[in-house]
């Protein structure tokens, strides 16, 4: 198993953040990939990777039976044979764009013919 990092906090809803060990370039792991303690049983899966590119930070949404609590201070691990999870693809699109008539520059929409009626009802004054 690969070593992803030590675990830094837990969140109140159960999220794991993990801290990546620095390096030279550490290999990020795909959103969806499972994660495992030391012992190899499966903690949850990678929820979302920032922070800088040296040294990233890794976010870890647990499995329901794990207490996040007893990883603090501990090493999580990768699968090394486990394939990346697939990302999400993007809805096709109908290739329609709609388009809303503003009244100004932040104003409402405005309804169609509504401008013409503004000009009938009120003429200049000269």
């Amino acid at each position: 198993m690969k070593k992803l990092g030590t675990v830094r906090n837990v969140i109140h809803d159960g999220t794991i953040l993990l801290g990546m060990d620095t390096g030279p370039a550490p290999e990020t792991p795909a959103q969806g990939t499972t994660v495992f303690d030391q012992r190899g049983v499966e903690v949850g899966r990678v929820a979302r990777v920032f922070g800088p590119v040296g040294s990233p930070y890794i976010s870890v949404r647990k499995k329901p039976d794990v207490d996040p609590i007893g990883l603090l201070g501990t090493s999580l691990y990768l699968d090394p044979e486990q394939k990346p999870a697939p990302r999400p693809r993007a809805k096709a699109s109908s290739g329609r764009r709609t388009f809303v008539k503003r009244g100004g520059r932040s104003g409402p929409p405005m309804k169609k013919g509504v401008k013409e009626y503004r000009r009938k009802e009120k003429p200049r004054k000269r």
